[in-house]
């Protein structure tokens, strides 16, 4: 069991830190768009990576965080995940690539926040 439980929290931590690294691209990226041009015509403007990124993140966070509710049936980090959810597909179906810089900072900071609240929840909560 402690087995699980430290590759569980590793798995964990490679998320919280996906996440954290998904906000400064987007944060950096409208910046490094302006700054250095050539970048803007290539690997920039190819989103199929970005949308694999996101969804690998999502999944990930999905599993986790599904897992420890079903333990500790803290619903929090799970609302938080669906309201990270729920921003992306507000900016692909609706508000378009404009308002990336903010959808995705915000998208990526509400997994973030997930991941956090539900280890401190877990620390707090018991010893598995």
């Amino acid at each position: 069991m402690e087995h699980s439980h430290r590759h569980t929290l590793k798995i964990e931590k490679v998320g919280f830190y996906l996440s954290i690294l998904c906000a400064i691209h987007c944060i950096a990226t409208p910046v490094l768009i302006t700054l250095i041009p050539f970048l803007g015509g290539s690997l920039m403007v190819d989103h199929s990576w970005e949308l694999w990124f996101i969804g690998g993140s999502i999944l990930l966070a999905g599993i986790i965080l599904w897992i420890d509710y079903r333990k500790h049936l803290n619903t929090i980090p799970l609302l938080l995940l669906n309201g990270s959810l729920l921003v992306k597909l507000t900016e692909v179906l609706w508000l378009g690539e404009s308002f990336e810089f903010i959808t995705g900072s915000l998208g990526a900071l509400l997994i973030a926040s997930a991941y956090y609240i539900n280890w401190k929840a877990k620390v707090k909560s018991c010893d598995c």
